[in-house]
C-alpha cells in the first residue's frame, strides 16, 4: 500500500488539474503570469478533484454524529466529494480558485489518525510537475471532454486527449 497508495491518486490530480484549469480560463490565466501560485493551485487542485470519493469506517462505540445515533459496528462513510466542495466549511467551495485565502482546507487526505501519510509527497509531486509544465509549454488545451473512469471509489480519468503547442 505504502509503494502504490499515490499512484491513481496523483495521477488523476494531473488530469483533474489540466482539465479544470481549461475550464476556469481565468485561473489558468492566473498561472501562467504568476507561477509563484503553485502552492496555492496545487490543494486546490486535490481539493477540487477529489481522486478519492469516499471511505468507509466502522463504529468502535456507540455515540453520535451531527445529531444521528450510530451503534458500536454500523458502517460510517465518509464522502471527501462532498466535504470538499460544503459551503458552510469552505468559501465559494464550488468554484475552482486557485490563489484561496486558505488553499489547504480540504478532506482529500483524509483528516486525523487516517490522513494520508503520503499527502506531503503528492503535494510534492505535484508542484514539481506544475513548475516544469509552465517553463516547457505555454499551455495545455483539452480537445474533448474526459472519459471518466466507472468506479464507486476512485475519482478518476481514464482518458483526457490535448493538445500541447510546441
Amino acid at each position: 500500500m505504502l509503494i502504490v497508495g499515490g499512484n491513481e491518486t496523483t495521477r488523476n490530480s494531473i488530469s483533474g488539474g489540466v482539465w479544470a484549469l481549461n475550464n476556469n480560463p481565468g485561473e489558468y490565466r492566473k498561472l501562467r503570469e504568476n507561477p509563484g501560485l503553485i502552492p496555492s493551485l496545487v490543494p486546490e487542485i486535490i481539493r477540487w478533484q477529489t481522486p478519492v470519493m469516499h471511505l468507509r469506517r466502522t463504529a468502535i462505540a456507540d455515540g453520535e454524529i451531527a445529531g444521528k445515533r450510530l451503534r458500536k459496528g454500523d458502517k460510517v462513510v465518509m464522502w471527501y466529494l462532498s466535504g470538499n466542495r460544503d459551503e458552510e466549511a469552505i468559501e465559494r467551495a464550488n468554484e475552482f480558485i486557485i490563489d484561496r485565502a486558505r488553499p489547504r482546507q480540504h478532506l482529500s487526505f483524509g483528516f486525523g489518525i487516517h490522513r494520508c501519510v503520503g499527502n506531503r509527497l503528492a503535494e510534492m509531486q505535484l508542484a514539481i510537475l506544475w513548475e516544469e509544465i509552465l517553463k516547457r509549454f505555454p499551455m495545455i488545451e483539452v480537445m474533448d471532454e474526459p472519459q471518466r473512469v466507472y468506479a464507486n471509489f476512485i475519482r478518476g480519468i481514464a482518458s483526457l486527449p490535448v493538445r500541447v503547442p510546441g
